[in-house]
Parts: C-alpha cells; structure tokens; sequence
C-alpha cells in the first residue's frame, strides 16, 4: 500500500429542490478510505493494464465531451466547463509520461539489479568489483530518466484557478435560487391576502375568485419553478467540477512529490557510481560502494513502486472526475 494515499473521489452529496446546500461547504474531500476498494475494482485493474500496455483511454473521449458541451448554457459555464475537460485532459497525458520515465528508470537500474541478486552484497568479492565497475559505466553517462522539476505544477495552478471560478459561480447560482424561493413565498402570501380581501367582500363571489386568482397564482409560479430546476442543475454541474478540480489538484501535488525524492534517489544512486568509477583501483571504496548501492535499491524499488501506484490511482480519479462531470452535463441536457 502507497506510503502516501491519494483521495479517491466521493460525491455522496449534491443539492436538491428540497434543500439547497452551498457547494463551498462540501468542498474539501476527506483522504480516502476506500483505497483498498478501489485498487481492486475492474476498472482500476483495466487502468492499471492499458497503462503498463502504453495504451490509456481517457474517458470520456474528447468527442463525447464536445457533444455534450454543444448543448450546455449559457455558455459562460461552457467554458468554465471545457476548461475542466481540457485541464485533465492534461494531466493524463503529463501522468502518462511520466509512467514512461518510471519504466525507463527500471531499464536503467534493472543490470545493478541482476548484479546484486548473483552476489553477497555484504561480501563482494573481487569479481564482483569487475563486473559492477563494468556496469557502473553505462549507468554513469545515461541521464537521469526522471523529470527535474515539478511537472504537474503548471495543471495544478490550472485547476486551482478553474475551482474558484467555478465556486464563484456556483455562489451566484445559489443567491438565484434563493431569491426565486422568496419570490415564490411572496406570491404564495400575497395570493392569501387577495383571497381574503375576496372573501370579505362578497361571500357569493368567492368561488369564482379564488379559482381566477389560483389561476393566476399558478401561472406566476410555474415560471419560477422551472427557473430553480435549471439553477440546481447547474449548481450541480458546479459542486462536482470544483470538487473534482480540488481533488485532482492534491493528487497531482502528491505525485509531484514522490517524483522529487525519486529524482533524489536516482541522483544519489549516480553519485555512488561516480565515486566508485573514479577509484576502481581501490578495492575496498568498490566493495563499499556495492554495499551502498544494494541498500540504496531496496528505496528505489519500493518509491517506484509507490509512485506507480499513485499514477494508476490518479489514472482512476482523473477518469471517474470526467465521467462525472459529463454525466452531470448530460443528465441536463436530456431533462
């Protein structure tokens, strides 16, 4: 299990006609515990196999997107909404490179490796200095595979930027509805007081003028009914694009740190290389330096390992936060 979960994405919540909740304050997702759940669903597994194949489908594809987006509105939210879409989008391609760094890191190492698992590393003997001085050369002139800087930084300050927008958003979508529940409660009391009013005047009339003023009372409040329908179809559109976008964000800000102290230890790795290259004739600096390099992998193959497995899970989340903001979309759309 990674040292260091990423959030799995959880929308338990969302507004409805009968209680309107603002977004801001279901915002922050709790760490995940759902992680054992999740790495062995069939959709994590199929992730975790197109991936090792180099062959990930984003989902949805970029075509069913522009299909559903061409006919969502008004189009402010169109863009806040294609931005989304494009953001991650980004970030699956930045994860899949990055996948192939990882795997060329294991080329890499993998000959010290098979050196060290035909050998006592506590012991090495001088045939053992031979052949690992004849391995350290190709391992010293390769370049570290592993990118040097936050790659995910620039998506991360998309996304963070994204998610105020569209809390903002989503913030005036709640004082509309708002303000359509008071404009319908006001109706509801002044058609009362027109019916007493009614009443008092004329007993006999009463029938007929509660039934034109219902009638008219009606036709006000229709309006404003389908008004709130397509405010709480936005607002739900919203709530789960910004809480996607907040969930995205931290995962990427976990790869980016297992990424520097993988960089880290491969650096450290070609440190120990160097020095045992430039004094291949002492004996003892090698064995020493054999020793280093046998602990010094049993890290790296467990923070690659673990960085793996949190790109596989950022794989996951990526798709399960597009699927759901489309599904959002489309649900609108088709009612």
């Amino acid at each position: 299990m990674p040292s260091t979960m990423l959030k799995c994405l959880s929308f338990n919540s969302s507004p409805s006609s009968s209680t309107i909740q603002n977004p801001s304050q279901d915002a922050t997702p709790t760490i995940s515990d759902e992680y054992h759940r999740v790495v062995h669903t069939t959709s994590f597994s199929e992730i975790r196999s197109n991936v090792q194949a180099q062959a990930h489908h984003l989902k949805p594809t970029p075509e069913r997107v522009q299909q559903a987006l061409a006919h969502s509105n008004p189009e402010s939210l169109t863009r806040l909404f294609s931005a989304f879409f494009d953001h991650t989008e980004a970030a699956s391609d930045l994860c899949l490179n990055l996948h192939h760094c990882v795997l060329h890191a294991r080329a890499i190492h993998a000959p010290l490796l098979d050196l060290f698992r035909t050998l006592d590393p506590s012991h090495p003997s001088q045939n053992d200095c031979v052949r690992a001085l004849d391995l350290f050369h190709p391992f010293h002139t390769l370049p570290n595979p592993i990118p040097d800087s936050q790659i995910f930084s620039a998506v991360r300050t998309d996304l963070s930027a994204l998610k105020t927008s569209l809390d903002r958003r989503a913030a005036r979508s709640l004082r509309n509805l708002r303000l359509s529940r008071r404009l319908l409660r006001g109706s509801a009391v002044c058609l009362v007081v027109v019916a007493a009013a009614v009443i008092v005047a004329t007993v006999a009339a009463t029938v007929h003028a509660v039934v034109a003023i219902a009638g008219s009372g009606a036709g006000f409040a229709l309006p404003v009914c389908a008004s709130e329908k397509r405010e709480l179809a936005r607002l739900r559109q919203l709530h789960a694009a910004a809480k996607c976008a907040y969930v995205l964000s931290n995962d990427l800000g976990t790869i980016d740190a297992l990424v520097s102290r993988l960089r880290a230890a491969v650096e450290g790795d070609k440190v120990l290389v160097s020095l045992g290259l430039e004094r291949g004739n002492e004996r003892y600096l090698v064995q020493e330096v054999i020793k280093q390099l046998w602990k010094s992998h049993q890290g790296f193959l467990h923070q690659v390992e673990d960085l793996e497995e949190h790109i596989f899970l950022c794989f996951y989340n990526i798709n399960k936060a597009r699927l759901l903001v489309h599904q959002e979309i489309c649900s609108d759309s088709t009612s």
